[in-house]
């Protein structure tokens, strides 16, 4: 337990403008958050507050029992989740002002749901005449899709003037935790409150931004640390990652700010393609194990950017390992679809309990019916065989309910049924032996960690930006971002001059990627060659 803040956590403390914090894993960023709400709501008049916003209800019934154990007085604070701000504090207060009417207000699970309205699903900022006429339609008959509850306030924020009067009069500061999480329309609205004169500070963690249900990259958090009226600080204890991979990775969007001496980051050059490349990992292995005091092989991966790869190491490689196949349900981005994901990883990790499991999704003070039944669920999944799976499928839609009420998913269900009837598809599920290196694609590995990464086709036109259009692109580099950052102790990007073609089944004269040069990169690492 923390008693004293330490001078990172001070500097937060007293700055009052708007800011940006990246907090690493243990860093104290809950304590940090608690302080600061505490520090602000003292000098608060009663009639005003803070928007204290977190992306699960677990997440915001902490930060509420934190504060209420510090004896914070929330005055006419808002503590919620994102969805429930927008409902609560733009969408009913405010959809008369556009309407003219005052129905009784529903919340409906989805567009989906009402064919009517299934235009709406495809909302986004930028809101066309017919799909503003469509909305107003749905507003004054009281329906308010969970789905686009967030494209929906954004909608009341820019054409009722009110809105703005009333969160400047209401509200001093907005707090949002876990940013990286953010999409496009959450971060438009927080920059919004920010532009009204609500202070923002935003809570996030640029190398979890990949980690458990959110699957999305973190360029809203990149964003914020890249403004000049946002002021970045860093909460760096216990940081996951090495201090030089941490800078590397920030670097290759041009916000690092410092060279760490001790470089964990190495650019491996080997003559040959990746059959070469097996053999000199088969040989650098028990080196590098005694080096950064690895104990076992599961706590080394190799990650590649295409099944081609995996299958050339899959013959090659001599180390005990064992290869991950990317799944169709690991390409599912619904909701249902990651929880069904990370419910599958967390029963088959024997560290992972169900009591575990279910604390992580609700409290068990605040919302305690909920817990049972989440925790009823997860006991019958974890103590299931293999086997017996099939048979209890029905209480992971049971979790996905509770959790994610109206988003269901038809399709992420079928691909969960069609996962647990495949002996071969859910045995990428398994966790592998102590002494076996993992194998996967770059996409598998992201919510992972390995304390050695070996990160694989880094070549011009596979992990580079010579193809595709300015997203591609990006995607591209967020991806070499995803092989950095998932490595704790040390990261071997290894080129060879030749590589695998899938396409041609042939070896083909290799060209690093131009990643691999963009500016302040090679006086951030070691580039070395295995002979």
């Amino acid at each position: 337990m923390i008693n004293e803040p330490t001078n990172e956590q001070k500097a937060i403390l007293n700055y009052n403008g708007n800011t940006v914090v990246t907090a690493n894993p243990g860093s104290g960023k809950t304590y940090t958050v608690v302080e600061k709400i505490g520090k602000v709501l003292h000098d608060l008049p009663s009639y005003k507050g803070i928007i204290a916003i977190s992306f699960t209800n677990k997440a915001s019934d902490e930060l509420k029992k934190r504060c209420k154990r510090k004896g914070i007085n929330a005055k006419s604070s808002f503590f919620g989740t994102i969805d429930k701000f927008y409902i609560s504090e733009i969408i009913i207060p405010f959809a008369s002002h556009l309407t003219h009417v005052m129905p009784e207000y529903q919340v409906v699970e989805s567009t989906e749901t009402e064919k009517h309205y299934s235009e709406l699903g495809m909302i986004t900022e930028n809101v066309t005449k017919e799909q503003g006429a469509l909305l107003k339609e749905a507003l004054c008959k009281g329906k308010i899709f969970l789905n686009i509850s967030g494209e929906m306030a954004w909608y009341i924020m820019c054409n009722v003037p009110g809105v703005r009067k009333y969160m400047q009069s209401r509200y001093s500061h907005v707090f949002i935790d876990e940013y990286q999480d953010c999409g496009k329309i959450q971060h438009d609205i927080f920059l919004a409150l920010c532009e009204m004169g609500i202070i923002g500070v935003a809570v996030g963690d640029v190398n979890q931004a990949i980690y458990g249900f959110t699957n999305r990259f973190p360029r809203y958090l990149l964003e914020l640390i890249g403004k000049d009226d946002f002021e970045h600080f860093e909460l760096s204890k216990n940081h996951r990652c090495h201090p030089s991979i941490s800078e590397y990775s920030l670097c290759l969007y041009g916000i690092s700010k410092e060279i760490i001496e001790d470089k964990r980051i190495f650019r491996v050059s080997v003559d040959g393609n990746e059959v070469n490349i097996a053999k000199k990992i088969d040989l650098a292995i028990p080196k590098i194990k005694r080096k950064y005091n690895v104990a076992n092989n599961n706590q080394i991966a190799i990650l590649c950017r295409n099944n081609g790869t995996i299958k050339i190491l899959d013959q090659a490689i001599e180390t005990p390992h064992k290869v991950f196949a990317e799944t169709p349900l690991d390409r599912d981005n619904s909701e249902w679809g990651r929880l069904f994901r990370s419910l599958l990883v967390a029963k088959f990790d024997q560290e992972i309990f169900p009591v575990d499991y279910a604390e992580q999704l609700f409290s068990e003070e605040y919302d305690p019916e909920k817990y049972r039944e989440v925790l009823k669920a997860c006991d019958i999944i974890f103590n299931s065989s293999t086997e017996e799976l099939a048979d209890v499928i029905i209480e992971f839609e049971k979790v996905a309910e509770l959790v994610y009420p109206g988003k269901k998913n038809k399709k992420a269900k079928e691909l969960l049924d069609a996962i647990i009837a495949d002996d071969i598809l859910l045995e990428n599920y398994i966790p592998p032996q102590d002494n076996e290196i993992t194998i996967m694609t770059l996409h598998k590995s992201k919510g992972l960690e390995f304390n050695v990464v070996f990160h694989m086709d880094m070549y011009k036109y596979i992990i580079s930006d010579e193809l595709g259009d300015a997203e591609e692109k990006k995607q591209s580099l967020n991806l070499h971002y995803v092989g950095i950052t998932r490595a704790i102790d040390v990261c071997y990007i290894m080129n060879g001059t030749r590589r695998y073609r899938a396409k041609y089944g042939d070896f083909y004269d290799a060209k690093p990627s131009s990643f691999l040069f963009m500016p302040g990169l090679s006086e951030r690492r070691n580039d070395v060659r295995w002979d």
